[in-house]
C-alpha cells in the first residue's frame, strides 16, 4: 500500500501516465449513472468523492473525512480495493480538500466508515464491473468466465489474464452499472484482515503534514493573548511597547464576533456569544510572538462568567439535581413501586469538566487576498471552518478555500472553528499569510469544554432481588443551549443519553433533567454525554446488584433477559441478543469466576451506541493503607459489526481504554472566579504509560453486520469498569471522578 499522497502529487503522475477511468461515487448516494471522460473537469456532475485508476496501474482514492489518528485513511481505501479486486500495494489515498461535490466533509461521531461503506463498497464493484465488461469484449468470451483479482482480469478457462490498465480506454466508453453486484462478504480477501496503516511511514519519517507544519511563503506567526474569563474582551493594552520587540510586526486586537457553530447551523436566540477576541502578537517565528506575547499588559472586561466558581456549579447541580425536572421519560409508575418495594438504595454522582487536550496544539494557516481566504487547517468540519471564516470576513462562502491537514488528535474540539476565524482574521489585518499558534496553557484555558455533571439516583429491588424501579435525575450546563440558544426544548438541551439502558429493562423508570446555567464555553468530548453518564448508570447498576447479593454479571445479564429484538421507535429495533454477547465474551475472556488474591477486584460495564457493542472487564489492586492503586488488565469485548481493519479496531478500543481512565483517574478542570486554575499536564492530567495497564486485551466479534463506530464506543465502559472493580477490591464505592488516593485509603 502506498503511502498518503497530496491530491495535486497524484493527479500530476496520473495525467503524465496517460489515461485514466476516473468514476465519481457519493459518500451519501447513489454512484452515479452518467458516464464521466477521463477528465473530471468534462461533467458538470459534482460527487463527493473519486476512484481513478490510472494508466500507471495506480488506484487513487479521494475522500473528504480527516485523519486524525483514528485510520480512516486505511479503513475507506480497503473497502474500495476490496470490491475493485485491485491490487493493494497500488492504492494511494488522497486527502480532498474542501469541495460541495465532496458532501458533508463531517468527521466525528465514529461516523466516517459507517456511513461510508455501502457506497465505497459500490464504487469499487462499479469500476470493477467496467473492467470486466471490457475484458469480455475483447475476449468475446462468456462473462461467466471471467473474474477480477488483484488488479488484473482473469480468464479461467484459457488462463488469460490482462491489466486493469490496459483496459482504461475500452473499460471509459462504457456506461457506469446502476446497480453492480457486491461481493459475498465470505469471499472477501481484505476486509476483516489486519492490515497495517497507510500513514505510518509518513509519521514515522516526518513527511505527515499536520497543521503545525504548514509553511506558506511570507507567512508569520501569530500568538494570541485571551481573557482569562470566558467572554471578556480587552479595553486598553501596551501595543507600542509589545511593538517594539525583536521581529514583532504587529500588535492587534481580535476583535469579538459570533462564530457559526460546530455544524455549520445559525446558532438560536439566547445562545452564547461563541466567539473568539484577544489581542494578537504577530512575529516572524513562533518564539518570537510567544516571548513578545509576554510583554503584553492587558486590562480586560469582566464578563458575566467572573462570579463562577467550582464549588457554586457544584453547590447548584445538586440542589438541581434533588428536585424535580423535565421528564424525559416516564415508564410505569415510579413512586408507587418505590414506596412498595423491598429494598431501596440512593446515591450521588458526579463528574467535572474536561478538556479535550490533544497532542498538536490547535493552529490554523490562513492568506487573505481581498475577498479570497485559503485556509491549511487541521479541522474535522472544513465546512464550518469555511461558514465561519466567511461570516467573521464578510465574504462569499465559496470564496473560502480549506485544505484539510493530519490532524494531531481532535476528540470533539476540531469541531469548534473559532482558531480558524482568528487566523482569518489576523492575516486580513496585517498583510500577510498568518499562522496561529496556541501554547498548551492556551489549549487548556480556553476550551470548549465537557460538562461537569451531578446525579441523583434512587432504586429498589423486590423481594427476589429484582430492579423493581429506577429513577435518574441529572443536572449540567446545556452543550445544545450553549449553541443553539434558550429557544430549543428542555428534552432537546437535556444531557442524558439513557432512554434504552436500563429503561427497558426495568418496570418503572423515570429519566428528569434540569439546565445548570453556567458561563463556560461547552463543547463535544470523546464519547460526548455518556463519558460520564455510563458512569452513572453502569455504577449505580453494580452497587444494585451488590444490593441485592447477587454477582454484578449474573445481575446484569439477568435485567436483560433473552436475546431478542425489541422494537424502538419508527423502524428501529434493539439487539438484546449482541448486548449479551460483548458481555459474556469479556466475562470469558477475563475469567470473571476465577479468584483473585486479597486487595485486587475485577468490575464490568458496558456501553452500547454508535452502532457497535462494548463490554469491559477491569481487573485492580489498591492498597487501602496509602490509598495506592493499579490497574492490572483490561479486557476489551467489541461487537462493531463488520471489523473492516482489526488492526485499527484494536487500536481504537486500546486508546479509547486509556482515554476513558485518564478522565476517571487524572483529569478534572476547576474554575475559580470565572478562571480555568489548570494550564498544562503538571495539573491537568492525563494518563501515562507507567498509569497504563500492562495488559489490555481486545477480543473482536466475528460479524457481517454492517459496520459500527469505533472511536466512541470505547471509552464509557472504562471508568465505571475500574470504579466497580476497586469495590470488588476495597468494599469503597467511587461516585466522584477523578478518583484520588484519599477515596481509596482506610478510615
Amino acid at each position: 500500500m502506498s503511502a498518503t499522497v497530496p491530491r495535486r502529487v497524484f493527479l500530476k503522475s496520473s495525467a503524465a501516465a496517460g489515461a485514466a477511468l476516473l468514476l465519481p461515487f457519493h459518500l451519501s448516494g447513489e454512484p452515479s449513472p452518467r458516464h464521466l471522460s477521463t477528465s473530471a473537469g468534462s461533467n458538470s456532475f459534482s460527487p463527493n468523492a473519486w476512484l481513478e485508476l490510472s494508466a500507471s496501474g495506480d488506484v487513487g482514492i479521494w475522500c473528504g473525512k480527516s485523519e486524525m489518528g483514528q485510520g480512516v485513511r486505511t479503513s475507506l481505501p480497503m473497502i474500495v480495493a476490496e470490491e475493485l479486486c485491485c491490487d493493494w500495494r497500488r492504492v494511494q489515498v488522497v486527502q480532498a480538500d474542501l469541495n460541495p461535490k465532496y458532501g458533508e466533509q463531517l468527521t466525528g461521531g465514529s461516523l466516517s466508515v459507517r456511513t461510508s461503506y455501502d457506497n465505497l463498497r459500490k464504487a469499487g464493484a462499479v469500476a470493477r464491473e467496467m473492467l470486466l465488461s471490457a475484458a469480455v469484449a475483447q475476449w468475446s468470451v462468456p462473462r461467466s468466465e471471467c473474474r477480477a483479482e488483484n488488479g488484473f482480469i482473469l480468464h479461467a478457462p484459457t488462463k488469460r489474464k490482462i491489466a486493469f490498465e490496459e483496459l482504461l480506454s475500452a473499460a471509459s466508453a462504457l456506461p457506469p452499472p446502476a446497480d453492480p453486484l457486491l461481493k459475498n462478504p465470505s469471499d472477501f480477501t481484505l476486509i476483516g484482515k489486519p492490515t497495517r496503516r497507510t500513514d505510518s511511514l509518513a509519521k514515522v519519517t516526518g513527511s505527515a503534514k499536520f497543521g503545525l507544519d504548514t509553511r506558506v511563503p511570507g507567512m508569520l506567526v501569530a500568538s494570541v493573548e485571551r481573557c482569562p474569563m470566558y467572554g471578556g474582551t480587552p479595553r486598553r493594552f501596551n501595543a507600542d511597547e509589545v511593538k517594539s520587540a525583536p521581529h514583532v510586526g504587529a500588535v492587534i486586537e481580535v476583535k469579538s464576533i459570533h462564530l457559526t457553530h460546530q455544524f455549520g447551523e445559525t446558532s438560536g436566540p439566547g445562545s452564547r456569544n461563541y466567539s473568539c477576541s484577544g489581542v494578537a502578537v504577530v512575529a516572524d517565528s513562533t518564539w518570537a510572538a510567544m516571548q513578545a506575547r509576554k510583554l503584553l499588559k492587558v486590562e480586560w472586561s469582566e464578563p458575566p462568567v467572573a462570579s463562577e466558581s467550582t464549588t457554586s456549579l457544584r453547590e447548584k447541580m445538586l440542589r438541581l439535581a434533588s428536585e424535580p425536572g423535565t421528564v424525559i421519560r416516564s415508564d410505569g409508575d415510579f413512586a408507587k413501586a418505590h414506596a412498595a418495594a423491598a429494598k431501596k438504595i440512593e446515591a450521588v454522582y458526579e463528574v467535572p469538566f474536561l478538556a479535550h487536550a490533544a497532542m498538536e496544539p490547535v493552529n490554523c494557516t490562513a492568506h487573505v487576498r481581498g475577498d479570497i481566504c485559503e485556509l491549511w487547517a487541521p479541522t474535522q468540519i472544513p465546512g464550518a471552518a469555511a461558514e465561519s471564516v466567511a461570516s467573521a470576513l464578510g465574504i462569499p462562502r465559496d470564496h473560502v478555500k480549506v485544505h484539510v491537514t493530519f490532524i494531531g488528535g481532535g476528540f470533539g474540539r476540531r469541531l469548534i472553528q473559532d482558531y480558524a476565524v482568528e487566523a482569518a482574521l489576523i492575516s486580513r489585518d496585517v498583510g500577510a499569510p498568518v499562522q496561529v499558534v496556541w501554547s498548551r496553557e492556551d489549549d487548556i484555558r480556553h476550551d470548549f469544554y465537557r460538562p461537569a455533571a451531578c446525579h441523583v439516583l434512587q432504586a429498589s429491588l423486590d423481594a427476589q432481588g429484582n430492579l423493581v424501579s429506577w429513577r435518574h435525575r441529572g443536572s449540567s450546563p446545556s452543550i445544545e443551549t450553549f449553541y443553539n440558544g434558550t429557544g430549543i426544548s428542555p428534552q432537546a438541551s437535556a444531557q442524558v443519553d439513557s432512554l434504552d439502558f436500563p429503561a427497558l429493562f426495568i418496570p418503572n423508570f423515570r429519566l428528569e433533567f434540569t439546565v445548570a446555567e453556567s458561563g463556560m464555553p461547552l463543547g463535544y468530548w470523546r464519547s460526548v454525554d455518556a463519558s460520564g453518564n455510563q458512569f452513572v448508570v453502569s455504577s449505580f447498576f453494580d452497587e444494585a446488584a451488590h444490593a441485592a447479593g447477587r454477582d454484578p454479571l449474573e445481575f446484569l445479564l439477568a435485567a436483560f433477559g433473552p436475546a431478542r429484538k425489541i422494537p424502538v421507535g419508527t423502524g428501529n429495533t434493539l439487539d438484546v441478543g449482541r448486548r449479551r454477547a460483548v458481555i459474556e465474551l469479556a466475562a470469558d475472556k477475563s475469567g470473571w469466576h476465577r479468584p483473585l488474591a486479597a486487595g485486587r477486584g475485577r468490575g464490568i460495564a458496558a456501553a452500547f451506541g454508535w452502532g457497535s457493542y462494548v463490554a469491559q472487564v477491569a481487573e485492580v489492586t489498591c492498597d487501602t493503607k496509602n490509598g495506592a492503586l493499579r490497574v492490572d488488565r483490561v479486557v476489551c469485548a467489541i461487537d462493531c459489526g463488520t471489523a473492516i481493519n482489526p488492526l485499527g479496531v484494536k487500536a481504537q478500543m486500546e486508546g479509547a481504554i486509556n482515554f476513558g481512565l485518564a478522565q476517571a483517574l487524572k483529569s478534572e478542570i476547576t474554575v475559580a472566579g470565572g478562571r480555568v486554575e489548570q494550564s498544562n499536564f503538571h495539573d491537568y492530567e492525563i494518563l501515562r504509560m507507567s498509569d497504563a495497564p500492562p495488559v489490555i486485551e481486545v477480543h473482536i466479534v466475528p460479524s457481517t453486520e454492517s459496520p459500527g463506530g469505533c472511536g466512541e464506543p470505547g471509552v464509557p465502559a472504562a471508568a465505571p469498569a475500574l470504579a466497580n472493580a476497586i469495590f470488588a477490591a476495597t468494599g469503597k464505592r467511587i461516585r466522584r471522578l477523578p478518583i484520588r488516593a484519599v477515596d481509596l485509603r482506610s478510615a
